[in-house]
């Protein structure tokens, strides 16, 4: 289940962005500040600033996962999606409702370890977010524009929280002989 809950994370990364500016804790302080990217004011209903987008994929899937319980659901015995138990109150100004149930991201389903980090590196380069949903037995979708260049900091980022490769896995039998001593001549 934690693998699943972990999945689902992809999804909202940038949804906390949505609201604009206010909607996100201030970063933490660093070392070395680097500029940040410009942001506008104010972006038109519907848009994202990269920024922001940057912003959340940075925290991590924990960070959202501490502000939108999910429960995930099945349906004729196969994974459907997620239900969103509650949302933040400073997430208002999104169209996802508790009850919801969100089945995908980008066009991908979040179902499999490896669906989580395909869609969590896609934010990365995306220039848009769409997150498809059902409420009350209707389908629905959500489609953010994200405004800006994508940030190398970012994608720095993010592929260096990468698993790592698999090792390929021999198969077959691997046959270990031991040769005879060899007696010394010399003795």
């Amino acid at each position: 289940m934690l693998a699943r809950t972990l999945r689902f994370a992809a999804l909202l990364l940038a949804l906390p962005a949505c609201g604009g500016a206010d909607t996100l804790p201030p970063a933490a302080p660093q070392a070395a500040p680097a500029k940040p990217a410009a942001r506008p004011e104010s972006l038109p209903a519907g848009h994202l600033a990269r920024a922001d987008v940057d912003a959340a994929l940075q925290k991590g899937p924990p960070w959202v996962l501490r502000r939108v319980p999910i429960e995930e659901v099945i349906r004729d015995g196969k994974f459907f999606g997620w239900r969103i138990v509650a949302m933040p109150a400073e997430w208002s100004g999104i169209d996802l409702k508790p009850g919801d149930v969100v089945t995908r991201v980008n066009g991908m389903t979040l179902e499999k370890p490896d669906d989580l980090f395909t869609a969590w590196t896609s934010l990365v380069i995306a220039s848009d977010l769409k997150v498809a949903y059902e409420r009350d037995g209707a389908s629905r979708e959500m489609v953010f524009h994200i405004d800006g260049d994508p940030s190398k900091k970012t994608a720095a980022a993010v592929s260096s929280d990468a698993p790592p490769p698999k090792k390929p896995r021999v198969k077959g039998t691997v046959v270990i002989t031991e040769e005879p001593p060899v007696d010394d001549p010399g003795e």
